[in-house]
């Protein structure tokens, strides 16, 4: 899954000598927690809703004039300079890892001049995975241990699809060592013949997972 099917495009975006109370009221119309700042076409910064918020007095402070000149004051006075971003064919997984690494909550979504093109936020991420993880309709999440050797993956497939008849809703390989673990959802609400087949074969299957079998209630 790509980031240009995932981001926000045209997002809301602010100009380095945008006021600060400017740019916090934009945030808050548009319900958006990060402004990218955009100056002479290319992304120079972005700031959250939280720099704002932190920057700005308190509606109950009785600064005055002070407080005035504080809500004046440009963005290019909070945002952050070096700005994380991501091209829109890059991966959604690669963005999440940039999002993990930097520990941030949205990349700026840039062509090859820097130019804005989209937002991309946690949540927009956390929808991707869930989508790709949690797929519609009725499915049995299994997990299934696998020797980490070629033709395993697709000979257990193949007794799911080929020998049983069912789909495969969505399947994903995490890397590991040694032996693999497969997580698959598969087309039916009762999957104890394909466990009872995958076992047969050699495989150890959980249901829904390695650790807790819910055929028995327990650890596994």
């Amino acid at each position: 899954m790509l980031v240009s099917t995932r981001m926000t495009r045209n997002p809301v975006s602010a100009s380095p000598d945008l006021p600060l109370a400017e740019a916090l009221r934009l945030a808050r119309e548009h319900r958006v927690r990060h402004l990218p700042v955009v100056a002479g076409g290319e992304v120079v910064g972005i700031v959250s809703d939280r720099d704002l918020r932190l920057a700005l007095p308190s509606p109950l402070s009785t600064g005055g004039g002070d407080a005035a000149e504080v809500e004046r004051a440009p963005v290019s006075r909070v945002m952050t300079r070096e700005v994380v971003t991501i091209g829109p064919y890059d991966a959604v997984e690669d963005a999440a890892k940039l999002m993990h690494r930097h520990r941030i909550g949205a990349l700026p979504v840039v062509d090859a001049r820097g130019a804005l093109l989209g937002m991309l936020s946690e949540s927009d991420v956390l929808a991707a995975f869930a989508e790709m993880l949690g797929p519609p309709g009725a499915s049995s999440r299994l997990e299934i241990e696998l020797p980490d050797r070629p033709g395993e993956l697709a000979r257990a497939m193949g007794i799911i699809g080929a020998d049983l008849g069912l789909n495969v809703c969505s399947l994903l390989v995490p890397p590991g060592r040694g032996r693999r673990v497969v997580i698959v959802h598969v087309a039916t609400i009762d999957p104890r013949e394909v466990i009872g087949a995958l076992e047969a074969a050699g495989y150890r299957v959980g249901w829904p997972s390695l650790e807790m079998d819910l055929r028995t209630g327990a650890p596994a």
